[in-house]
């Protein structure tokens, strides 16, 4: 009776619709040691393209690696497996600080109101969605800028968001939907 061989098969799934796009923001002492970061996780990132031991859910060549200054970036489609990178970041080099965010967005947020209004008075004189927006976006953001208008009548409050998805062009969801096209003297870029 001769025997035959078994087959071995690895298979790898892809992320599943419960995945998002992650972004980790690791932030270090000096842009030279954001380098040294940065060629590590590239490194690593190789290495996941060569063995399949890795427990990953994403595709090694689809990752993105930045460094900027002194901070190094590293964005992925996932269910959160991320914690060779993770890893990598923390050991290779002490951070000042490592974020993760899910769908991370850059938004510069208007909102054109009267004249002379502040922040504080908005809460009084806007509506209640607006009221709402405007102090979500003080909490999370800070003190608008202020700009005034070329009416003479208006200014405009504006915001710089950096963080986890929070619009999706028509709508902000900061705390409730807010919906752009019932507020046109709101805009998102």
């Amino acid at each position: 009776m001769s025997r035959v061989p078994a087959k071995v098969f690895v298979l790898k799934f892809r992320p599943s619709s419960h995945s998002d796009d992650y972004t980790m923001i690791a932030t270090y002492k000096d842009d030279l040691t954001a380098e040294k970061v940065g060629k590590a996780l590239r490194k690593l990132v190789e290495d996941m393209k060569k063995r399949d031991d890795y427990d990953i859910d994403w595709n090694p060549e689809e990752t993105t690696i930045n460094v900027d200054g002194k901070h190094v970036w590293f964005e992925v489609y996932t269910a959160g497996y991320l914690d060779d990178v993770e890893s990598v970041l923390r050991k290779v080099a002490a951070p000042e600080n490592v974020e993760c965010y899910k769908d991370y967005q850059e938004l510069t947020i208007r909102a054109t109101v009267p004249k002379g209004l502040t922040p504080e008075t908005a809460m009084i004189v806007l509506d209640k969605e607006e009221a709402e927006a405007v102090k979500w976006f003080n909490e999370e953001c800070g003190k608008p800028a202020v700009t005034d208008c070329e009416d003479g009548k208006h200014q405009v409050f504006e915001w710089h968001y950096e963080g986890e998805g929070i619009s999706d062009n028509s709508t902000l969801y900061v705390g409730f939907e807010f919906n752009l096209s019932d507020h046109e003297n709101w805009e998102v870029e």
